[in-house]
């Protein structure tokens, strides 16, 4: 994956995630979505087979890039949780 900023200002950024389908920006897009400060929160992918998506976050009262890293933050933290939680999983029902 490989962002590239497209536009920012105080509230709003684009970013194009090159070599990225759906998973990774949805993901990013619900995550933001929690946020009260959001206004918007999308993405779009202009052709599925040429085009990388295009994720636009606007928001009220704080600055989009702040909300975007804190949204990343907050989905690294659910996949450790997620992994510590898997792990456990495994190895109670591990075959001995």
């Amino acid at each position: 994956m490989k962002p590239r900023v497209i536009e920012m200002s105080r509230n709003e950024i684009k970013i194009e995630f090159e070599g990225e389908t759906h998973s990774f920006p949805n993901l990013l897009r619900r995550t933001l979505l929690e946020e009260p400060s959001v206004e918007f929160a999308g993405y779009a992918i202009d052709h599925p087979l040429l085009a990388s998506p295009i994720v636009t976050i606007k928001t009220k009262n704080r600055h989009a890039n702040v909300v975007l890293r804190e949204a990343l933050e907050k989905m690294l933290a659910r996949t450790e949780e997620f992994r510590k939680r898997l792990n456990q999983a495994v190895l109670d029902h591990s075959i001995d």
